[in-house]
């Protein structure tokens, strides 16, 4: 039997015929593989951090970093019931080294100070470790990758009541307080000592001496209690 090309000329008895590609068979389009997102558990327990990679490394789209690789993560997700001074100081070492690097704290419980001192380290979001699944763990890491923020009421509470002094602050006194003057006010308030205040911030007592000292000068206050009962009558203790 005779075999004729599309055009009507014969086909020589070696030439197959071509058939579609594999793209165009399945009707997809060749696209470049999306890049994988690097992320870097930290946790202060070894089984969650050993329990939290392995999961996490299930996702196609999730590269989890071995430790000590931490530096080149996008993102850092930081596990812990209770967020501690050491978990921060780990995020602010790895922070230090790449700054454009976003961080997802995995928690139950966060005391304001330390939520507002982990934001000021590029915390991006805050998901609820006793409800949260592995999948919404790594969705939050995902939007905080592209710039995307996240907290649950609880948490969104107390920082929004710290922004509000922030703003009754500026409108009202314009003290020019940074965010850490005033963490180290309200600790101060709440009857702290300057070696609990520099171990609960993770500073030297020279430094929280050093920012005390600053507070007041900046309001003309004779000394801490005085700056304390300002900032208390001003409303924004």
């Amino acid at each position: 039997m005779s075999h004729h090309a599309p055009d009507g000329q014969p086909r020589r008895p070696d030439q197959a015929e071509e058939g579609p590609s594999a793209s165009e068979s399945d009707g997809v389009a060749s696209v470049e593989t999306a890049p994988l997102l690097s992320v870097a558990v930290v946790s202060e327990d070894q089984l969650t951090h050993e329990g939290a990679t392995a999961a996490l490394a299930a996702f196609s789209h999730i590269r989890v970093l071995p430790r000590g690789s931490e530096h080149d993560a996008d993102v850092l997700l930081a596990f812990a019931d209770d967020v501690s001074d050491q978990v921060l100081k780990r995020v602010e070492q790895i922070s230090a080294r790449r700054r454009d690097a976003r961080a997802v704290l995995v928690t139950d419980s966060i005391t304001e100070p330390r939520l507002i001192r982990a934001i000021s380290l590029g915390v991006a979001s805050v998901v609820l470790r006793r409800t949260a699944t592995f999948s919404e763990i790594a969705d939050a890491a995902v939007a905080a990758s592209i710039g995307h923020s996240d907290v649950p009421p609880h948490v969104l509470g107390p920082l929004i009541r710290y922004m509000r002094r922030l703003e009754r602050r500026g409108s009202s006194v314009g003290a020019g307080l940074s965010p850490r003057d005033m963490t180290v006010l309200s600790l101060l308030s709440d009857g702290l000592d300057t070696a609990q205040i520099a171990s609960r911030l993770s500073y030297s007592e020279r430094t929280i001496k050093s920012i005390v000292h600053a507070i007041v000068n900046t309001l003309g206050v004779s000394n801490r209690t005085h700056a304390v009962a300002y900032m208390i009558r001003a409303g924004f203790l």
